[in-house]
């Protein structure tokens, strides 16, 4: 198994967030303090679709009902708002209670978008986006105005350091922490 898979947060509670406030707001909306769509934004390999996934299962559980096609697929579907109210009428007899999208890279959709706000306007609370983004200014601003925006810089090496190192060491690996930083 791949390190980075091996090693992943398994809920909110592991992940290494770049400040105070993001894992704030990113556990208030997993504890239901704040509530509504939620946009991660930033560079690659900062965690974005990672945080995505386990706020997800923070919110609606391990059985959440989750939709996870590309986006282009999703906006193509002839009857989005059907679509997504039947998903989450299905949702809502289950534990998970809501419908989710997770809508990876989503500045990259572009055709039927309007379709999407419009759908997710007629769903009300019973549906929940959460989208990840390199630049969240290509996302169409109706949806992006519908959003909780959410910054996720790349952390600072230091902050990775004790996770990275007790991967290696439980590889059988064991370096100085400079050695480490060095090649972070």
């Amino acid at each position: 198994m791949k390190c980075e898979i091996k090693y992943a947060p398994t809920n909110l509670n592991e992940v290494i967030y770049p400040s105070v406030a993001v894992e704030r707001r990113i556990k208030g909306i997993a504890a239901g303090q704040l509530e509504g769509h939620v946009m991660l934004y930033g560079p690659n390999g900062t965690g974005k679709t990672t945080v995505a996934k386990l706020l997800i299962q923070a919110i609606g559980g391990a059985d959440a009902r989750v939709e996870d096609l590309d986006s282009e697929e999703l906006l193509a579907k002839p009857k989005l708002r059907e679509y997504l109210k039947n998903e989450a009428g299905i949702a809502r007899l289950t534990t998970s209670g809501k419908f989710f999208l997770l809508l990876n890279e989503f500045d990259n959709a572009k055709k039927g978008v309007n379709k999407l706000w419009t759908a997710l306007d007629a769903c009300g609370d019973s549906v929940v986006s959460v989208i990840t983004t390199n630049e969240p200014m290509d996302v169409h601003r109706s949806v992006r105005s519908r959003c909780t925006v959410i910054e996720m810089p790349g952390i600072p090496a230091i902050a990775a350091l004790p996770r990275v190192q007790y991967a290696l060491q439980s590889e059988g690996v064991h370096l100085p922490d400079r050695q480490v930083l060095h090649y972070l």
